[in-house]
């Protein structure tokens, strides 16, 4: 086998490990409309959507405080975005994804879905939620969905390995 054969082999073996172990850390741009029930048609014309359950060590917790940093960093509260956490986990319940989502910001709007809507929100966002009884396995992606006229419109999908405080206020405030 010839030395060019080779290193275009290497090459092309390279770029697949650099999108695939690359991918969790690039945020999705789109602009899609959303059917979102759940969003007011008042106040901010931005929206942030992070769906995870109360018993979640560690991307949950995590998100919600970088959420919460976001706003702490933002004087002017009108600019601030809707901040809601959707509780996905089927047996929690409107009190507690509201009381758990307020420990993180007062501002943080805490949401549970019932089971059937929550599998068309599910389908609408790609969320791939698998629930066996205490074990919620999910993709712990956080949401941003701008207003234009009176329709919502999902503009970035953050992963929880390139939700950044910086990446967030560059896109919401600059």
């Amino acid at each position: 086998m010839s030395l060019h054969k080779i290193l275009s082999g290497l090459v092309l073996w390279l770029l697949l490990i650099i999108v695939i172990f690359g991918f969790p850390f690039i945020p999705f741009n789109l602009d899609k409309k959303m059917d979102t029930p759940f969003l007011s048609q008042h106040g901010s014309d931005n929206a942030l959507i992070f769906f995870g359950f109360q018993g979640c060590g560690d991307v949950c917790p995590t998100t919600l405080i970088t959420l919460k940093q976001l706003l702490n960093r933002q004087e002017n509260t009108s600019l601030w975005p809707h901040v809601i956490f959707v509780d996905i986990d089927v047996s929690s319940n409107s009190e507690d994804a509201s009381r758990f989502a307020k420990q993180f910001h007062t501002s943080f709007t805490g949401l549970h879905i019932p089971a059937e809507e929550l599998k068309a929100i599910s389908t609408e966002f790609g969320l791939n939620i698998k629930q066996e009884g205490s074990q919620i396995s999910h993709f712990g992606r956080t949401y941003l969905l701008r207003r234009n006229a009176s329709e919502w419109r999902l503009v970035k999908i953050y992963n929880p390995d390139s939700l950044s405080l910086t990446a967030l206020q560059s896109e919401l405030y600059d």
